[in-house]
């Protein structure tokens, strides 16, 4: 185990954003010997808000300390102290599974499955961190 444990993804493809970037670039050179004006009005402003794009997706996953879990990407990083948690709830089903944290109050906080580590992982570092796990076999 690690001090810290931390899982994360980002959605989208990145080969596709970069293939994009490429063909917007090659398209912009050819345009260029024809009509540059086009190219300093339409391509370049696409090519700007292309990488934009790429540097402002967001980043999903979840970080887990000794004291804290933090959900990356939800609600400006949505944290949690270990101290709050009474157990991990791993439900499987047909399709994906439910994963829940569930509070010493009662309430559950629902772990989105898109962008966690595999169940197994995520019970390990569970029960290493002193977070019971229930519902995995």
């Amino acid at each position: 185990m690690t001090e810290t444990f931390e899982h994360s993804v980002r959605p989208g493809s990145t080969a596709l954003s970069v293939l994009s970037f490429v063909g917007l670039g090659v398209l912009a050179a050819f345009l260029w010997q024809v009509a540059p004006s086009f190219v300093l009005l339409m391509a370049i402003p696409a090519l700007i808000a292309c990488i934009w794009q790429v540097m402002s997706l967001p980043k999903y996953g979840i970080r887990i300390t000794a004291s804290t879990w933090q959900l990356l990407g939800i609600e400006d990083d949505f944290v949690v102290p270990t101290s709050q948690i009474s157990y991990l709830r791993i439900q499987k089903r047909d399709g994906a599974p439910l994963v829940g944290l569930m509070l010493t109050d009662g309430t559950e906080i629902r772990l989105p499955t898109e962008f966690l580590p595999d169940l197994k992982q995520l019970a390990r570092e569970a029960t290493a961190r002193n977070v019971k796990v229930q519902g995995l076999a």
